[in-house]
This record gives structure tokens, sequence and C-alpha cells, in this order.
């Protein structure tokens, strides 16, 4: 039990800690350690519920991950337009790119206040 206590401490500071380096300063990288810390913290959360039943603390994970959903889902689809457009297409997309920034922008400044919120430390 002392291994599953010190495993569960330490998944929540590093949850906590990944949410507050995206809050400070919110980009892809930030954003994306937050959903892989959340996954992890989630899966241990949800594996271990028999033992340790902590269903408002899960209840949390999972908000906290959801407020991230469309952040991430706008940096997907822009990354993969960029990473398919050749030279030439460039220009003709880049009415689209724009309005994809300004939405990746927006849903991760929507994500940074929800997780401003949102406290895994106590």
């Amino acid at each position: 039990m002392k291994w599953l206590t010190k495993t569960l401490h330490d998944e929540r500071r590093a949850l906590e800690r990944a949410r507050r380096r995206f809050v400070i300063k919110p980009n892809e990288k930030h954003l994306h350690d937050v959903r892989t810390a959340g996954r992890r913290f989630r899966s241990l959360l949800e594996d271990v519920a028999d033992l340790a039943p902590c269903e408002r603390l899960l209840r949390r994970v999972k908000k906290a991950a959801a407020a991230t959903d469309a952040a991430r889902d706008a940096t997907i689809i822009l990354r993969l337009l960029e990473a398919g457009l050749d030279a030439g297409e460039t220009e003709l997309a880049r009415p689209l790119l724009e309005e994809l920034q300004v939405e990746e922008a927006a849903a991760t400044e929507r994500a940074r206040k929800a997780l401003r919120r949102v406290r895994f430390d106590s």
C-alpha cells in the first residue's frame, strides 16, 4: 500500500506541475504534457479504484482532459494541414491556415482559463 500511496502522490504532482506550466505558458508542448500526465494519472486512478477510491479526483482529472480537447484537436488539424501542403498550395491555403491559427489560439486560451480553476495538489 505504501507503493500505491507514493505512486498516486507522484503522478498527482506530475499532473499539477504540467498544469501550472501550461497555465503560465500555454503552448503545444505544455498542452501535450498536461494531456499525457492526465491520461497516466487517470489510468492509475481507474486501475486502483477498488483499493483507493478517489471519485472526486478522477472527475477533476477527466474535466481537465475535456477542457484541453478542443485545443489539442485544433493543433492537430493545423499541423496536419501544414504538413500536407506543398509549396504551390501554401498561398491558396493561407486564409484557411490563418483561420485555424485563430481557432487554435482561442481554444488554447479557453483551456488555459479552465485549467487555472482546476487544482491537483490538494
